[in-house]
């Protein structure tokens, strides 16, 4: 069947696709940015991904909203007040709401019957979001714990300025490249790394496999059709 325009606008995936673009965006292309100009697009790229995880979920956790809006509040709140107590909970919410986001696209995976365009997106999202949560759990640590990762000297105490190197650590152990540039110093640090390389990789097979029997199952009942 060929594919259309008006088949990629049905059923919310245009709203994947400037979802998608958002966190590449944040991911890809805002570390090239100099501060203070990269903290402030990293305040705005986090703030549409929030409405656009809003957007793109089924939103049926009553916790959902409260969730969304809190962190928005906080985010730009934090940003401004620059406090270490403010901080700690906009991350956290922002921890919470993604993992809020990245359940509601699983589960539209899982009982997806067949492997559409708007499933591929969403299968790539959530391997982002992982990583922007993971990458956010490690400012947290290295907010309270400086020493506990080998990252490069700062010459201010924020985390949230150095986002890009965290994200940089995560993606990298994420995909098990490990280029040994910035190390784990920490018994407990070294187990999150471990567990961040072991989800990566799990979340690759499992999610393959998923697409593929979806893939599969939905061609053999085509055939019986015909």
């Amino acid at each position: 069947m060929a594919f259309s325009i008006i088949n990629f606008f049905r059923e919310g995936i245009k709203w994947n696709v400037v979802f998608l673009s958002t966190v590449v965006f944040t991911i890809f292309f805002i570390p090239v940015f100099q501060e203070p100009a990269q903290k402030w697009l990293y305040d705005i790229s986090f703030t549409l991904i929030f409405l656009l995880g809003f957007i793109n979920s089924d939103r049926k956790h009553p916790a959902f909203l409260p969730v969304a809006i809190s962190a928005v509040v906080l985010l730009w709140i934090s940003a401004s007040l620059k406090m270490p107590v403010l901080f700690a909970f906009s991350y956290s919410l922002n921890i919470l709401f993604f993992g809020f986001v990245i359940v509601g696209m699983v589960k539209h995976l899982i009982y997806s019957n067949t492997v559409t365009i708007r499933i591929i997106l969403e299968s790539i999202i959530i391997y982002l979001l992982i990583g922007l949560i993971f990458a956010m759990v490690i400012s947290l640590i290295d907010h309270y714990d400086p020493l506990a990762f080998s990252f490069p000297a700062r010459d201010d105490n924020s985390s949230v300025g150095h986002l890009d190197a965290f994200m940089y650590f995560t993606f990298v152990t994420l995909t098990t490249t490990g280029f040994g540039d910035m190390l784990p110093k920490e018994p407990y640090t070294r187990s999150l790394t471990i567990f961040i390389s072991i989800t990566g990789q799990m979340y690759i097979a499992i999610i393959v496999a998923t697409l593929v029997g979806k893939y599969a199952a939905s061609r053999h009942e085509d055939r019986n059709e015909e």
